[in-house]
């Protein structure tokens, strides 16, 4: 029975990270082109800097992806 609830929370715990990845990799898209769009230096240089946490943030979460789900990782796709 044990098992059965462990692997329904890693069930969750899987469509919260999946959840949270498309989150990140829209954010990343939307300040990419906000940052192409930008002229004022400061607001550049602003969005430069949320860009790369979010690209580190997808970095956390993918690799959280791969320790849950070990070889198959191909179930995930880039949104």
């Amino acid at each position: 029975m044990r098992d059965n609830a462990t692997g329904r929370s890693k069930e969750n715990d899987l469509k919260i990270l999946e959840q949270a990845l498309a989150l990140e990799i829209e954010a990343t898209r939307r300040y990419q082109e906000q940052h192409d769009i930008v002229k004022d230096p400061e607001i550049h240089t602003l969005l430069e800097g949320l860009h790369r946490n979010e690209v580190d943030h997808e970095k956390i979460i993918r690799g959280h992806i791969l320790r849950l789900i070990g070889s198959g990782s191909d179930r995930i796709e880039d949104k």
